[in-house]
């Protein structure tokens, strides 16, 4: 069964790094017409932009890899990366929420809430914007009644009960609230054929994993973790790719977890 997305349009926040990044260049690679965008406010915001365009310099000449730097928390850049989509592919098909961030220090209450406007407010709105351009689609085929799904990234730690670190609770509580949202959106979406989905990922070596990947590795190695490996990014490329088929438009509202394991507990019921 193929998992071809031969001409679709999909746009990627956060899609020049780490998961983000893997995910625009697998739908490329599937067939896909992609807009990625990040902020491109820090030095290694731009050289990760470099990067892409020289590692696709055939899609973007080609026209079917747009780059631009907006800020997800900008409603007026959503609007601009919204029009950008349609003027260059004439359609939108697919969303994935892909920009985050995990702030490990300076916890004040403002990084708290800037923390959650970027991981959980701000993708909720984009999606709900995002879907009045989805909602114009036909459907797919009569087999496949979708007219196109939204992606939301979240992070194992949301199945956690408690933390080593203030940090990581503060994270876990802002992609809580995301996948609330979003499940919410997805019954908001049901009648209008919409996908909505969360992949929450545990461990895998890009993006925000590589921060503590090194300590990680050696508790694996000594047994002291309840799962035997770490992930690749394609497997997150692949469930993304899979959620976002259209033959995949039975499932929707759901968080599909992808940790090897790690929160299933001691036994299974």
């Amino acid at each position: 069964m193929s998992l071809s997305h031969q001409g679709r349009a999909v746009i990627v926040s956060g899609g020049t790094r780490g998961i983000g990044r893997a995910i625009a260049d697998g739908f490329l690679e599937a067939g896909a017409r992609v807009l990625a965008f990040h902020r491109g406010a820090s030095p290694a915001s731009i050289e990760a932009e470099a990067s892409i365009r020289k590692d696709q310099t055939e899609a973007v000449r080609d026209g079917r890899l747009v780059l631009l730097r907006a800020d997800i928390k900008s409603r007026r850049d959503r609007r601009r990366v919204l029009d950008e989509v349609l003027s260059r592919f004439g359609r939108l098909d697919v969303l994935i929420n892909s920009a985050g961030v995990c702030y490990r220090d300076d916890l004040t209450p403002a990084r708290v809430r800037d923390q959650r406007t970027i991981n959980a407010v701000a993708p909720t709105d984009f999606a709900r914007e995002a879907a009045a351009a989805i909602r114009q689609n036909a459907h797919a085929s009569p087999q496949t009644p979708t007219r196109g799904a939204i992606i939301s990234l979240s992070s194992y730690v949301t199945e956690w009960k408690s933390f080593s670190a203030e940090y990581l609770k503060r994270y876990a509580e802002s992609k809580r609230s995301m996948e609330r949202r979003m499940r919410a959106l997805a019954l908001e979406l049901r009648s209008d054929d919409i996908n909505v989905h969360v992949v929450a990922v545990g461990v895998v070596y890009a993006g925000m994993g590589l921060a503590t990947i090194g300590r990680k590795e050696e508790a694996l190695r000594e047994g002291k973790l309840p799962v035997t490996k770490f992930a690749d990014v394609d497997a997150v490329v692949f469930e993304t790719l899979t959620l976002a088929h259209p033959r995949a438009h039975y499932k929707t509202g759901r968080i599909a977890v992808l940790d090897g394991g790690w929160n299933l507990g001691d036994a299974a019921d």
